[in-house]
């Protein structure tokens, strides 16, 4: 629905006040059907290519909500006038600003 929604039970839920919802249940809060019957992760963190729907972690890691955030590095520092520039994780010998420093050096 577009509202910001809460990771934990409330304080005054029956069965378990304040604590956190799970993977389930927050995907089936954001219209995921049978998301209790999905395994938590797959083995190793390792999902089988091209599998869309094989386990909760991957489905909340492909949620916009989840991936469409900023980092908190990224906020502090636009907050103070700074650009956040993330570089890939290249071997030091392929990465741009390793060339630049050793050919300052």
């Amino acid at each position: 629905n577009g509202k910001p929604q809460s990771l934990y039970f409330s304080n005054n839920h029956p069965t378990h006040p304040g604590l956190f919802k799970g993977m389930a249940v927050i995907l089936e809060e954001c219209s995921y059907q049978n998301a209790q019957t999905l395994c938590a992760q797959c083995p190793d963190f390792k999902c089988k290519k091209g599998a869309v729907n094989c386990c909760c972690c991957w489905l909340l890691f492909s949620e916009p909500d989840f991936v469409n955030i900023d980092s908190i590095l990224k906020g502090h520092c636009h907050e103070h006038g700074f650009t956040v520039l993330f570089l890939p994780k290249f071997h030091c010998e392929l990465n741009f600003i390793e060339m630049c420093w050793g050919f300052a050096k």
